[in-house]
């Protein structure tokens, strides 16, 4: 099975249980009006990483690599195809250093244009799991990630580009100065 087929498989599989978690939500249209953008895929040895990076290297236009906590991070916009929801940038992240996460599909990153007010739809939802997160990285870069049925969703008011083009900004300005 090669990489875009491994990945539209476990695609599937999670919107079986993003459906069935909206299913549960009080606030449907909130979760329903979140767009997936982006799909993070988590890998453990440098060879495997290798691997997949040059596999979706030769499937994409733009590929952005960083190195962030120790690890490798590279990011995909992919050519010529759209996988499962329509996502069209796929992240690899080595596992960081000394860590036991699982492998495979991490998480995906969702599109909200109500990010602003997503904190009051998340407190009335109380069986939910979800918290503030932030990239030490970029200053105010934040978003909230929801935990549900063994994987997880990033709520983003912008995609894994905009963060990329101000990360960009940042050490152009760094260097300028």
């Amino acid at each position: 099975m090669d990489m875009i087929d491994e990945l539209n498989t476990q695609l599937a599989t999670y919107q079986k249980k993003w459906s069935k978690l909206i299913a549960g939500r009080q606030d449907k249209a909130f979760f329903e009006s979140l767009k997936p953008v982006a799909v993070g895929w988590k890998i453990a040895d440098p060879t495997q990483y290798e691997r997949w990076r040059m596999e979706l290297h030769e499937k994409s236009d733009h590929v952005i690599e960083t190195w962030m906590n120790g690890r490798w991070v590279a990011k995909f916009v992919l050519r010529d195809i759209e996988l499962e929801s329509g996502i069209k940038i796929v992240k690899i992240l080595q596992r960081r250093p000394h860590s036991k996460d699982e492998l495979g599909l991490d998480h995906v990153d969702f599109y909200s244009p109500r990010f602003k007010s997503a904190e009051a739809t998340l407190h009335g939802e109380d069986d939910l799991k979800w918290s503030w997160e932030n990239n030490d990285i970029i200053e105010g870069y934040d978003w909230i990630s929801v935990w549900f049925d063994g994987t997880e969703a990033k709520l983003k008011a912008d995609t894994v580009l905009d963060i990329i083009s101000a990360e960009m900004t940042q050490k152009s300005q760094s260097i300028q100065q």
